[in-house]
Formats: C-alpha cells, sequence, structure tokens
C-alpha cells in the first residue's frame, strides 16, 4: 500500500486543501523555496503571513506536518525518503513553477493530483477582467460558511518542537 506525503503550497495553505483533506493521517510539508524566494523579493510580512497559514494548516491535520526551507524538490523528497512515503500528494495550482516542480519529483516519485474547488465558475475565455467581472461578481461576493476545521496543534508536530520564526512577543 502507497505512504503519501501531502505537499503545501502557496495557493494550498488551508487546513481545508483537498490534498490534506485526502490524506488525513499522512504527514505533510510545506517548503519555502529559496530559488523562487530570492527572486520574488518578498517582505518579511508576506513571509509571516504565509508561515502563519502553513502553520494553521498543518496543526489542523491529524497527520502532521512541517515547514522547511531550502530548494523545494529537494526537500519534498528528502522529507518523502526521512518519513518512508512513496508518493506525493499535491493540490493543482497554475502557478508558473508547479508544473516544472512536478515532474522533476515525478522521476522519483509519484505524484497524485487533487482539484481544488474554484471560487467560481467562468467558462469563457478572460479578454478583459472588467467582463468577467460583471459575470462572477455576484457569486464571487456571495458567502457560505465553509466548515471548521479543528484548530487544536497536535503534540509532536514540527510547530511545538522548532518554530521558524522566534516569538515575536
Amino acid at each position: 500500500m502507497p505512504t503519501p506525503l501531502v505537499w503545501l503550497h502557496g495557493d494550498s495553505l488551508s487546513p481545508l486543501d483537498p490534498a490534506l483533506q485526502a490524506n488525513p493521517n499522512a504527514p505533510a510539508i510545506f517548503v519555502f523555496d529559496e530559488d523562487l524566494l530570492g527572486r520574488l523579493g518578498l517582505s518579511f510580512k508576506r513571509l509571516f503571513f504565509m508561515y502563519e497559514c502553513a502553520e494553521e494548516a498543518l496543526a489542523a491535520h491529524p497527520g502532521g506536518g512541517e515547514v522547511r526551507r531550502g530548494r523545494l524538490p529537494d526537500e519534498l523528497l528528502a522529507c518523502a525518503r526521512e518519513r518512508g512515503c512513496d508518493e506525493i500528494h499535491v493540490t493543482d495550482t497554475d502557478a508558473p513553477l508547479f508544473e516544472t516542480y512536478r515532474q522533476a519529483l515525478a522521476r522519483d516519485l509519484r505524484v497524485e493530483r487533487h482539484q481544488s474547488t474554484p471560487l467560481v465558475h467562468y467558462d469563457r475565455r478572460v479578454r478583459r477582467f472588467s467582463q468577467m467581472w460583471r459575470a462572477i461578481e455576484e457569486d464571487a461576493l456571495s458567502y457560505s460558511d465553509p466548515p471548521t476545521p479543528d484548530l487544536t496543534p497536535k503534540t509532536g508536530d514540527a510547530f511545538t518542537q522548532a518554530p521558524l520564526f522566534p516569538d515575536l512577543t
């Protein structure tokens, strides 16, 4: 039977991520990709926001998880080896590097892709944002309560052992 590892990326930092939901007992990982961070020049506020989102998603995940920093494919492969995982589960994204990373990982491990639920359905070609917005505005701004995840930290999580950032309070 396959042993999965869930890969969280910048577009899937949620306790309700489809790959996390499909693998409740699998370990999960979020990697701050050094190559990408060097090119993007994100502010500390943005990095800390991403860290908090990762912490929230992983704290609610029964399988636990960790946050790493390094070259993304290398860190995912290392984590999979350390935990004895032979496949990676990830939620699809349109991020430009996603397919490159997915292909690199697929050379060593099976990569299972999960689909997210779109915020709104729009099946026409986008030519102008304003035209698209008029078509989806009502659906995009309507609100329904999502399921409430259990955000109680699990003992033994990477976050209860060694935080990436020190307590700033």
